[in-house]
């Protein structure tokens, strides 16, 4: 979901794929809801972002317009939308599996076929 890589000033940078800002923004809604600045702070995504997840997200009932305790306009994640949050979650967990057994020597494989070794 997302890529790495390494910056000109030695640091890892990370891409986040659509699909990973959808979730950070999901998951930045979820329970008693937010503002939408609290939303793109959170989520770490531009004005413009906001304005164009926010109107996918609206239209595919994913997060809708509600009011917090004190009368606010904010945003909260719908059924629909946690359910997305949870499927994402499910996907991560089950590539970390993959990922983390492959990890214990992911050359192995090649090695096994290399006389030199």
């Amino acid at each position: 979901m997302t890529s790495e890589f390494l910056s000109p000033n030695g640091r890892t940078e990370r891409h986040r794929s659509k699909v990973d800002i959808v979730y950070d923004i999901l998951v930045s809604a979820a329970g008693a809801g937010a503002k939408k600045t609290h939303i793109l702070y959170k989520a770490n995504i531009s004005s413009t972002q906001v304005e164009n997840y926010f109107s996918a997200l609206l239209a595919h009932n994913l997060i809708v317009h509600a009011q917090d305790i004190e009368g606010n306009k904010v945003f909260r994640t719908t059924e629909k939308g946690l359910r997305f949050i949870m499927c994402c979650e499910e996907i991560r967990s089950l590539i970390g599996l993959v990922m983390n057994n492959r990890r214990i020597d992911p050359m192995s494989d090649f090695y096994a076929f290399d006389r030199r070794h």
